[in-house]
């Protein structure tokens, strides 16, 4: 009976001293994954606090990484509504931590059928392309958010969208960003003046706080509704008389353009990063030239001391001479829509054809094979999340310009998109209005999600700024997986841009004596970048996430 007794006294402690340990080992990783942008188990990261916050409760739901990251974009069309919203489009790169898959969903917007041939004289020269109906491309957005809701939801559609429908009704303090943009001078008069005028100004000032009555109405009929209703119903009726009604002879978009439009369900491109794959999309995303310039630089094996005192300079300029090859094959990869043609590009065997070419020199730009410059643009917003199980995904949404088309549908709330402006050529010319039909325009949107060969380590990354988008997706990468950065120190850190004629621009306190060494090594500096691109990025590893919305945009992550 004693010796019994004594067993069980002995289980019993070794139960009390396991579950004391569990509990200390509970308490450390809590600690360690403590800190500013540090959570232990989930996170969201858009462009605004506010919008990072209601993913971040969808996922306290028991949503998916995916759930969180759709209520997040339908916050952000109305706290930065310039970027996107409904009457726009979406790239989705997804990934199942169950099936080890990523899944890339595209909902670009497609050019209407009936593409007047009128469009064809508005592409240039620089400022050109102006707003106007003519160039609203039919809108993705929401048939991408039903595809990747269907695939890798978990809650109900509805709840998704009702944090947002409430901040349309009850209204939200002017946003600091909106604000600033609101009032610079070269959109000032163009918004006040334009349809969207009243839903920001009252006279000649802003308003203190913003509404969207009309926009939250829709919203509650798509919740209750679905989606469909956007394309097929009534909302899809009111949408297409109002376009019409701008201008009749303007957009060509029917209602048999809004009912046929279907996203596609593609596989991504990949490649190799030492330890890790990147997955990014293909056409009609630039994918591919994201990864032929890391593909290249892989090549030169950096590590942390690259970027040292003696080394930077050399590492800056093989780093400016791959995006100068890369914009060498924008142009050549905007009429592909073979996969063949992409995975070529990505073939280490072309990268190393591209490495023996970079010297200690800059080169004019036939050598790159580069073409006329294209006008830099700044719109596009992204959004990166992981739940809970290690699901993730990273979406890139735009209206293409700021405020896309500047037209507003005062029935339903939307702002429209001005996608077909994508297709202009940089030398200002439009390709035969006849073979773009239905299709979708080039973009630079490259939402990317990086897997370490064990799984344990996971980067979800992607970032706004139109064209500048790929240089600062690039440089964030390189940032975190080879400069020896964490993620917030690789997102905050000043980057740079080389535009489609191979000028360089800086961003404000970027380092001038590696400014003065790209000039003395034959590179053209151009102006400071005046609205920088914006990039949302999440790194996992050893059980802890580092969510990091980009300061920049004054963002703030969210995560538990």
């Amino acid at each position: 009976m004693k010796t019994r007794r004594s067993c069980c006294c002995v289980v019993l402690l070794l139960v009390a001293v396991l579950l004391a340990v569990l509990t200390v080992l509970l308490l450390l990783w809590r600690v360690r994954c403590q800190g500013d942008n540090v959570f232990p188990k989930a996170a969201v990261a858009a462009d605004s606090q506010r919008c990072s916050e209601i993913g971040r409760n969808i996922l306290l739901e028991g949503g998916s990484a995916v759930d969180g990251a759709i209520a997040a974009l339908l916050c952000t069309s109305l706290v930065n509504p310039q970027s996107v919203g409904i009457g726009g489009g979406a790239i989705f790169t997804i990934y199942n931590a169950s099936t080890g898959r990523v899944t890339v969903i595209n909902a670009r917007e497609a050019a209407p059928w009936n593409l007047k041939a009128e469009v064809m004289s508005g592409c240039g020269p620089f400022p050109k392309p102006d707003s106007g109906p003519q160039w609203i491309a039919v809108p993705g957005e929401l048939r991408g958010y039903k595809e990747a809701h269907q695939k890798f939801g978990k809650l109900p559609w509805k709840s998704l969208f009702e944090p947002s429908i409430k901040l349309a009704e009850h209204g939200f303090p002017f946003p600091e960003f909106l604000r600033n943009l609101s009032l610079h001078p070269h959109m000032y008069r163009r918004l006040k003046n334009s349809a969207l005028g009243p839903l920001f100004f009252k006279g000649d000032d802003l308003r203190q706080n913003v509404t969207y009555p009309q926009l939250a109405k829709t919203l509650k009929t798509i919740a209750e509704q679905g989606p469909e209703t956007f394309y097929r119903g009534k909302i899809a009726q009111d949408l297409i008389r109002d376009i019409q009604g701008v201008d009749s002879s303007g957009s060509s978009i029917t209602l048999q353009d809004l009912k046929n439009y279907r996203v596609s369900v593609m596989e991504p491109l990949t490649v190799s990063l030492g330890d890790y794959t990147m997955y990014t999309p293909p056409l009609p995303s630039r994918g591919a030239i994201l990864g032929l310039v890391l593909n290249v630089l892989k090549g030169f094996k950096f590590i942390p001391e690259s970027m040292g005192q003696r080394q930077k300079a050399q590492t800056y300029h093989r780093i400016i001479e791959a995006l100068k090859f890369g914009n060498g094959q924008l142009s050549r990869t905007i009429a592909r829509r073979h996969r063949s043609d992409e995975t070529d590009l990505l073939s280490d065997e072309f990268a190393k054809l591209i490495q023996q070419r970079i010297d200690n020199r800059a080169h004019e730009p036939e050598y790159y094979h580069t073409g006329p410059q294209a006008p830099d643009k700044y719109g596009t917003s992204h959004v990166s999340a992981i739940d809970k199980d290690g699901n993730a995904v990273a979406v890139t949404s735009s209206i293409n310009y700021l405020f896309g088309s500047m037209i507003f549908s005062n029935s339903t709330g939307v702002i429209l998109n001005n996608q077909l402006a994508d297709f202009c050529a940089a030398d200002g010319t439009f390709p035969d209005f006849k073979a773009v039909a239905g299709q979708q325009p080039p973009s630079s949107m490259t939402p990317s999600i990086l897997i370490s060969k064990s799984k344990e380590s996971l980067m979800v990354v992607g970032a706004s700024g139109g064209s500048m988008i790929i240089s600062a997706v690039a440089q964030v990468i390189m940032n975190k997986l080879w400069f020896g950065l964490d993620m917030t120190g690789a997102i905050q850190k000043q980057r740079l841009y080389v535009n489609g004629s191979n000028v360089l621009r800086f961003e404000n306190g970027f380092d001038e004596e590696v400014q003065n060494e790209m000039k003395e090594r034959g590179h053209v500096k151009g102006l400071p970048i005046p609205l920088p691109s914006v990039v949302q990025g999440i790194y996992r590893s050893s059980g802890c996430v580092e969510a990091v919305s980009d300061a920049r945009k004054r963002g703030k992550s969210a995560g538990y």
